[in-house]
């Protein structure tokens, strides 16, 4: 039977640190990686989300009612994404920017129409070749 990690004989193998002694690790242990991670959650079966996949949570998750809403924020077993938009539009039920920006997300901006006026008299290309060829001149 294995001894515990604590026990007084393994205690006594083990070498007290002393002032300056170089094992000594002020940083703390190392970071983990961002590779390192990732590996990890695909080991564990957890895989990364696409965007088409977000605009469709979006999308379903704005035609929900409250109840079902309610349902979606306080399940455990859901991936995080569908927790916090859940919970987001149960607060946000008067935030007009929220719920803009979700739908932008999901469907695209609007597009915005402007129209432009040109208010100078449509010219010749006589007239315009001749006032290019004024120009060249008073350069000269």
């Amino acid at each position: 039977m294995a001894q515990h990690p604590n026990s007084l004989k393994n205690l006594e193998k083990r070498k007290p640190f002393k002032p300056g002694d170089p094992r000594i690790n002020r940083q703390g242990a190392p970071r983990k990686l961002t590779k390192n991670i990732l590996s990890e959650l695909e080991a564990n079966g957890i895989d990364k989300v696409s965007g088409k996949q977000v605009r469709e949570t979006i999308e379903t998750l704005l035609n929900c009612t409250q109840k079902e809403l309610k349902n979606y924020a306080n399940a455990s077993r859901q991936p995080f994404i569908v927790n916090v938009l859940a919970n987001h539009l149960l607060e946000a039920k008067d935030d007009t920017r929220f719920l803009n920006s979700l739908l932008d997300r999901a469907q695209g901006k609007a597009t915005e129409r402007k129209e432009i006026t040109h208010t100078t008299a449509p010219r010749s290309l006589s007239e315009l070749y001749n006032a290019e060829e004024a120009e060249v001149i008073e350069e000269d």
